[in-house]
Order: structure tokens, then sequence, then C-alpha cells
């Protein structure tokens, strides 16, 4: 049996793997800060971030971008 398709289906799953857990990570963070802001939607924010990636992320960035680091609880 040849490994190296299995070492290169291996390497795929840590690359996916490691793509999908920053994502995840951005969305967390989105969803805390808003939260910390005291936003009603910020469980939207949160599933828009995982499903659209980088454009949510954008445009939270980009709204709040006068009103500094939300004060932690």
């Amino acid at each position: 049996m040849d490994p190296l398709p299995l070492l290169a289906a291996f390497r795929s799953v840590l690359y996916y793997g490691a793509v999908y857990g920053i994502v995840l990570a951005v969305a967390v963070w989105i969803y805390r800060d808003a939260k910390a802001r005291g936003s009603d939607r910020a469980l939207a924010w949160f599933v828009a971030t995982l499903v659209f990636t980088i454009l949510p992320v954008l445009a939270y960035m980009y709204i709040h971008r006068d009103a500094g680091p939300a004060a932690p609880k």
C-alpha cells in the first residue's frame, strides 16, 4: 500500500481543520464583542461569520471602527 495518498489526505485534514478553527475563533470573538456592546444581534453576527466567513468580519469591523474596544464585563 502506498502511504502517499494517506499522507496527502492527512495534510488536507490538518489544513482545513486549521482554517475552520480560525473561522470559528473569529466568529466566537465577534459574538463575544457584540454581546459586550449590548447588541441583540450577536447570534446573527456569529452565524453570518460562520456561513459567509470574511464579509461579516469586514462589515463588523467597519461598523465599529470608531467605537474602540468593548469594555470587559
